[in-house]
C-alpha cells in the first residue's frame, strides 16, 4: 500500500471534499485507462456501424426488444429504472474488478461499443447537435460516475494481483470496504441525479429540438 493510500485510510482528517481528492488521486492512472479504452471502444462501435450496418441495426433491435417497454412507463418508473441499472452495473463492475480487474474492462469496452453504435444510427436521421445537446447534460456526470467505478474495480483488481503474487501486503476487505463507501457517499447521489435529468431535462430538450 502507498503512502497516499495510507494518508487516505488512516489519517482522520481525511473528511469528504479533501477525502474525494485524495481518492481521485489515487485513482487518477486507473481513470486515464479506463476513459482510453473507452474512446477506443466508442470509435470501434462507430466505425463498426459505418462500415456495417447491419451491426446497428441488429444491436438497436436487441435493445428495442429488451428495453422497448420503458417507454411505456411513467416518467417516475423511467427515472428510477435508469438508476437502478446504472446503479447496479457500475457497483458490479466495481466489486467484480477483485477477479484481476477483468470485468471493469469488458464492462467499459462493451458499453463504449454499444454507444458508439447508437450514435451512428441516430446521426443516420439527426443532427449530431441534437445527439450531444440529448447526451451532455445527463452524460457530463453519469459517464465520470461510470468511469469511477470502473477505475475502482480496475485498481482493486490491481491490489489483488499484487497481494496474490505477495509483491505487497494488502487487506482487500479493507480496500473493499473504502470502495463501497466512497461508492455510496458519491457515486451512488450523482447517478441518482443524472437519472432525474436523464428523464426529465434531457427529455425536454429533445422535444423542443425535435418539434
Amino acid at each position: 500500500m502507498t503512502d497516499t493510500d495510507e494518508t487516505f485510510w488512516n489519517d482522520p482528517e481525511c473528511r469528504t471534499t479533501t477525502e474525494v481528492r485524495t481518492y481521485f488521486t489515487i485513482l487518477r492512472p486507473y481513470l486515464i485507462i479506463i476513459t482510453s479504452l473507452f474512446a477506443v471502444s466508442v470509435l470501434a462501435g462507430y466505425l463498426a456501424g459505418h462500415f456495417n450496418p447491419e451491426i446497428a441495426e441488429q444491436m438497436m433491435g436487441q435493445f428495442e426488444e429488451s428495453y422497448g417497454w420503458i417507454a411505456d412507463e411513467s416518467p417516475l418508473v423511467i427515472m428510477l429504472f435508469i438508476f437502478a441499472n446504472n446503479t447496479l452495473n457500475s457497483f458490479i463492475a466495481m466489486l467484480l474488478g477483485v477477479v484481476f480487474g477483468l470485468w471493469p474492462i469488458l464492462f467499459i469496452l462493451i458499453n463504449g461499443f454499444f454507444i458508439g453504435v447508437v450514435v451512428f444510427d441516430a446521426t443516420r436521421e439527426i443532427s449530431i447537435f441534437i445527439i450531444l445537446a440529448a447526451l451532455i447534460p445527463h452524460g457530463i456526470i453519469e459517464l465520470p460516475m461510470i468511469f469511477i467505478s470502473a477505475a475502482i474495480g480496475l485498481r482493486l483488481g490491481y491490489l489483488t494481483f499484487l497481494k496474490i503474487s505477495k509483491k505487497m501486503e494488502i487487506s482487500i476487505q479493507q480496500e473493499l470496504f473504502q470502495a463501497v463507501r466512497f461508492f455510496i457517499k458519491l457515486i451512488i447521489p450523482l447517478l441518482f441525479i443524472a437519472a432525474l435529468i436523464e428523464t426529465f431535462v434531457t427529455t425536454a430538450i429533445i422535444f423542443i429540438l425535435m418539434s
